[in-house]
């Protein structure tokens, strides 16, 4: 399936033991741009995103929606493939894959990217529980005898977040950038939170942020609020989750985006993983209502950068969409396609789109 060229583009302008430290690599070759580059792959509803660096990449999440409709593993595979294609240097390999925490739309074709390209290191919440368990536990297993495996737990992250030769392969010259975490799995329930807040495994997401000179990452897996409010007592001394780019947690949810949390973050582009809303089946970003309203509203109120206006589809409950007219940086799979940021070590970023904001015939019904 061939792809779109890219239609927009936008100038904008963030210790496991026994286990070596980090080597800087040779020069990139020629013609490979002294960037970071965060490519938000369009896996329908779930996320999958690859970070590019001038000496290496990592991945976060595997999953997607599959169906008649809609396959993510093929897609995928695709865009993996086309990008190794472009950067033969990198020897088809992932210096990191990262499962944020073991639900489906997160872990569904991790076996696939294991089995296809070279992967290093891989990082885990080790949860044991949720619709993506299975391809989870395989992951560790296969990493076990395969890749170095960090099962990243909030115990073990101070604050100001960890890093370590595992959870930061990635050594490039002149820029080097630094890769930590600052949530993960709970080995026992936080004394304020409800037995239903420690079940649910988002609140267990691994969080990882990345830095390249004064650009910025977030990822926040699927954390709810329960997570957030822990994570932003963690850090709350600390300047770790101020960031420029945010990928916003739990596919647009409106349990997922607070007023609190994006006061620390003081986001600048906001990237949105989700299907899109005029597929009208099970597991699908039309089923849940994604993304909600109520999230879009406060990103809209807390998004410093622009872009051009278009008119996209939120949700204002399961099933129901309205439309919106954004003219914040904010971005979704479901509305964009395949979304590239690329950014320098000064802090300048440019956002690419695999095709202008899908034309909307109406609002999505049954």
């Amino acid at each position: 399936m061939k792809y779109a060229p890219f239609a927009l583009l936008l100038l904008l302008g963030g210790c496991r033991t026994n286990v070596p430290a980090k080597a800087p690599r040779p020069p990139t070759p020629p013609g490979a741009a002294d960037t970071m580059s965060v490519h938000m792959i369009d896996v329908g509803q779930g996320a999958a995103t690859l970070v590019e660096f001038g000496c290496g990449a990592a991945l976060i999440d595997t999953g997607g929606e599959t169906s008649h409709q809609f396959d993510s593993g093929a897609r995928l595979k695709h865009y993996l493939e086309r990008f190794f294609e472009r950067r033969p240097d990198l020897n088809r390999t992932l210096d990191l894959v990262v499962l944020t925490h073991p639900h489906l739309d997160h872990t569904r074709n991790v076996q696939l990217v294991l089995e296809t390209f070279n992967v290093k290191n891989l990082l885990t919440d080790g949860g044991s529980r949720g619709s993506g368990s299975k391809q989870q536990e395989w992951a560790e297993t296969w990493a076990r005898a395969h890749a170095q495996l960090e099962v990243v737990k909030v115990a073990g992250i101070p604050a100001g977040g960890k890093t370590d030769a595992v959870i930061d392969p990635v050594a490039c010259t002149p820029i080097d950038p630094r890769i930590s975490v600052l949530w993960g799995g709970l080995d026992e329930k936080p004394g304020a939170w409800s037995q239903r807040a420690y079940g649910n495994h988002n609140n267990q997401s691994v969080v990882v942020r990345i830095e390249y000179g004064r650009a910025s990452l977030i990822v926040n897996g699927d954390l709810e609020e329960a997570g957030i409010d822990a994570l932003l007592a963690k850090h709350e001394a600390t300047p770790a989750l101020d960031a420029d780019l945010w990928q916003v947690g739990h596919h647009g949810s409106y349990n997922a985006t607070t007023e609190a949390m994006l006061r620390a973050l003081t986001p600048r582009i906001a990237l949105i993983p989700m299907g899109s809303p005029e597929r009208w089946s099970k597991w699908t970003a039309w089923q849940y209502g994604h993304p909600r309203k109520k999230a879009v509203d406060r990103l809209v109120s807390a998004v410093s950068d622009a872009r051009p206006a278009v008119e996209v589809l939120v949700g204002t409950a399961v099933e129901t969409f309205e439309k919106q007219t954004l003219d914040r940086a904010i971005y979704g799979t479901g509305w964009d396609g395949d979304i590239v940021v690329t950014a320098t070590a000064d802090g300048t970023y440019r956002v690419a789109t695999e095709h202008p904001v899908r034309a909307t015939t109406g609002i999505p019904a049954p």
